[in-house]
C-alpha cells in the first residue's frame, strides 16, 4: 500500500515541478538589474529531491528517507559556499590589477567615468565585469556613484574600498591618485596573505591522500615481506 502512495506522490511532485518551471518569468530589462538574485527563479532540484526523499521514507524506510533529505539539503549549500569562496578568491586576485589600471588611467588625465569604462573593457574577471556594468548603467543615464555603490552586493566585500574611493571622486571631486596608490598596496598585501593562508592549508589537504593512498602502499611494501618471511620461519 505504501509503494503506490509513494509513486503517486512522486508523480505529483514531478508534475508540480514541471508546471513551476513552465510559468512565465519576470520581464527582462534592457540593462542588468543590480540585484539579480531577487528576480531569479528558485531551483527545482531541491523540491524534486525532497519529494523523492518523502517517497523513499514512505515506501522503503523512514531513516533512509531522512538521510536522503539531509544529503539533499546539505549538498546545494555546500556548493553555494564553494562558489562564494571561489568568487571571493577571483575578486581578491584581480583587484590589484584593477586598481593599478585605474591609477594609470587617472594619472593619464581621464576622469572617473572614462577610467572606469576603460578598465572595465580590459579586464575579464569579476571586478572588470562589474566596472563595465557600472559604466554601462552610467551611460544609460544612472549616476555613476549610484551604480558603483551596488558592486559590493554583487561582487563581494573586497571591492568596497575601491568603490568608496571612486564614489568620493565622482561625487566630491577628491583626488584619486593617492587613494588608489594606498589601495593598490593594501590589495596586494591582502592577496599575499591569502596566498600564504592557502600555502599553510596545503599540508592538511595532502594528509588525506597520504593516509589513504601512500601509507597503505608503504606498509604493504615494507611490512608484508617481513611478515611473510616470519610466517615461513615459524611454520613447522
Amino acid at each position: 500500500m505504501a509503494l503506490p502512495i509513494g509513486l503517486g506522490l512522486l508523480w505529483a511532485a514531478v508534475v508540480v515541478a514541471a508546471g513551476w518551471r513552465a510559468r512565465p518569468g519576470p520581464v527582462r530589462r534592457l540593462w542588468s538589474d543590480p540585484a539579480p538574485e531577487q528576480t531569479a527563479r528558485p531551483p527545482m532540484a531541491p523540491v524534486v529531491g525532497y519529494a523523492l526523499a518523502g517517497v523513499i521514507a514512505l515506501a522503503l524506510d523512514l531513516l533512509v528517507g531522512i538521510a536522503v533529505g539531509v544529503v539533499i539539503w546539505m549538498v546545494p549549500r555546500r556548493r553555494r559556499a564553494q562558489r562564494r569562496r571561489r568568487e571571493h578568491a577571483e575578486t581578491v586576485e584581480e583587484l590589484p590589477e584593477a586598481v593599478d589600471l585605474l591609477r594609470l588611467a587617472v594619472s593619464s588625465g581621464l576622469n572617473v567615468h572614462l577610467a572606469v569604462a576603460a578598465v572595465g573593457d580590459r579586464l575579464s574577471g569579476p571586478v572588470g565585469s562589474a566596472l563595465a556594468g557600472a559604466a554601462d548603467r552610467a551611460h544609460a543615464g544612472e549616476r555613476l556613484a549610484d551604480a558603483l555603490e551596488a558592486l559590493p552586493a554583487s561582487v563581494g566585500e573586497p571591492v568596497r574600498p575601491l568603490v568608496r574611493v571612486l564614489v568620493d571622486g565622482d561625487r566630491y571631486g577628491t583626488e584619486l591618485a593617492p587613494a588608489l596608490e594606498q589601495l593598490a598596496t593594501d590589495s596586494r598585501l591582502q592577496r599575499r596573505r591569502r596566498a600564504e593562508e592557502q600555502a599553510r592549508r596545503l599540508p592538511l589537504r595532502l594528509l588525506l591522500p597520504l593516509v589513504t593512498c601512500i601509507l597503505p602502499a608503504f606498509m604493504l611494501l615494507t611490512l608484508a615481506p617481513v611478515m611473510a618471511e616470519t610466517l615461513i620461519m615459524l611454520r613447522p
